[in-house]
C-alpha cells in the first residue's frame, strides 16, 4: 500500500492539467493498476487514496496556476518598461504635492 501511496504522489506531481477529472473507476484501472474486481469493491482504503489524489492533483493545479499567473505579470511588467502607467503618474503628483 505505501508504493501505492508514492506511485500516486509521483503521478500527481507530474499529471497533466486534465487529471482532475479522472473519475474513481479511471484512477483504479489506469492510476493505481488495481484489477476489475477489486475496483468494483469499491473499497474505503482505495477511496481514501482516490481522494488524495485528487486532492494533490488540485494543490499542484493552483501551485502552477499561481506560478503562471506571476510569470505573466512580470512578463507584463517587463513588456511595459519605459512606459509611464497611471498609477506611477498618482505616484508622482502626490510626491510634487509634498
Amino acid at each position: 500500500m505505501k508504493s501505492l501511496w508514492f506511485a500516486v504522489a509521483a503521478f500527481a506531481l507530474t499529471a497533466p492539467a486534465s487529471a482532475q477529472a479522472v473519475d474513481f473507476g479511471s484512477w483504479c484501472a489506469d492510476v493505481a493498476h488495481f484489477d476489475a474486481d477489486r475496483c468494483l469493491e469499491n473499497r474505503p482504503e482505495d477511496r481514501e487514496a482516490y481522494d488524495a489524489y485528487v486532492s494533490r492533483v488540485a494543490l499542484f493545479q493552483q501551485e502552477k496556476y499561481d506560478r503562471d499567473e506571476e510569470r505573466r505579470l512580470e512578463t507584463e511588467r517587463t513588456d511595459r518598461m519605459g512606459e509611464v502607467t497611471p498609477d506611477q503618474i498618482r505616484d508622482r503628483g502626490a510626491a510634487a504635492e509634498h
